[in-house]
């Protein structure tokens, strides 16, 4: 079983304009909703690609029933803790630029800590379990390290896809997979990285401080990653930009999809980073035919 846990989810609502212009009234192209939140996405991915997944976390309020409608639209299996307060909203503005405006949260309290890790700790022996994206601010830096704590199981597969300290937090558990992207690595360590050589020694001490496999995502460049088997990398594919929202979370679905349908290290990076890719090169999240179209093609 794959269990994905969104902290903070979000209902996305994006709007287009021609230009932005601050302090002047405009009217919308197109409104559209989306769910969002990295945990979800990578369940959303997941689907597209025919594996099972069960989106979980924290939901409040009227904005959480519409989550849970929104998912249930698109066939995504969901078993959410319910809190007080809204799930947040974010207004996202596509223009000539895009801006952003992201809501807060609702505040998580321990007893709903302690209920998501109770659920957690009944997942079947060899469940993945992927974590993934920001914490509310009413939660500390130690979210990931506390729940994992809780949850007191040795025999997950844990992914964490985060930064700093949430990172850095999960590392005691033998996380199954790690994916920071570059960006998220010089936070992490408080760098500047650019050339693949940098981020290929910080992965080698992440997985001396306890990741099992690292993927560091570097964009257009592709990806890199060292495992228990060896030290591979995967080019980027080439295709037009059209949203990077959600390339993280596609090519972690990526790598769990090919890893779950059994192949190696290294094909299942190349599947990852065209999951990735076949996510920005559209409006929406990857689907089997963009990610099997870009594979062909680089043969």
């Amino acid at each position: 079983m794959i269990y994905t846990v969104t902290f903070n989810p979000a209902l996305d609502y994006i709007l287009r304009v021609g230009q932005l212009c601050p302090g002047k009234l405009h009217r919308t192209e197109s409104e559209a909703f989306a769910v969002g939140g990295k945990g979800i996405n990578v369940s959303v991915v997941l689907k597209n690609l025919g594996v099972h997944s069960v989106a979980t976390g924290f939901l409040a309020g009227d904005v959480g029933n519409v989550l849970c409608r929104l998912l249930d639209r698109q066939g995504i299996v969901h078993d959410f803790i319910r809190v007080d307060g809204q799930s947040r909203i974010n207004v996202k503005i596509k223009g000539k630029e895009e801006t952003e405006i992201n809501g807060g949260g609702p505040d998580i309290p321990p007893a709903a800590i302690a209920a998501l890790a109770e659920k957690l700790a009944a997942a079947p022996a060899g469940s993945i379990l992927v974590l993934a994206g920001s914490v509310p601010a009413s939660l500390p830096k130690t979210a990931y390290e506390q729940l994992l704590t809780a949850v007191g199981r040795k025999d997950l597969r844990i992914v964490a896809d985060a930064s700093g300290a949430l990172l850095l937090g999960a590392l005691p558990f033998r996380p199954w997979l790690i994916k920071p992207n570059r960006d998220e690595l010089d936070e992490t360590f408080g760098l500047h990285m650019r050339s693949v050589d940098e981020a290929l020694a910080y992965a080698q001490k992440l997985r001396t401080m306890g990741a099992r496999n690292v993927i560091v995502s570097m964009g257009g460049s592709g990806a890199l990653m060292v495992t228990e088997s060896g030290t591979y990398f995967q080019s980027a594919f080439q295709g037009r930009v059209v949203d990077t929202v959600g390339a993280g979370d596609s090519l972690v679905a990526g790598f769990i999809a090919a890893k779950e349908a059994g192949e190696g290290d290294r094909e299942a990076l190349r599947y990852a980073v065209a999951a990735g890719c076949a996510s920005s090169f559209r409006e929406g999240l990857a689907e089997q035919a963009d990610i099997r179209a870009l594979l062909a093609r680089d043969r």
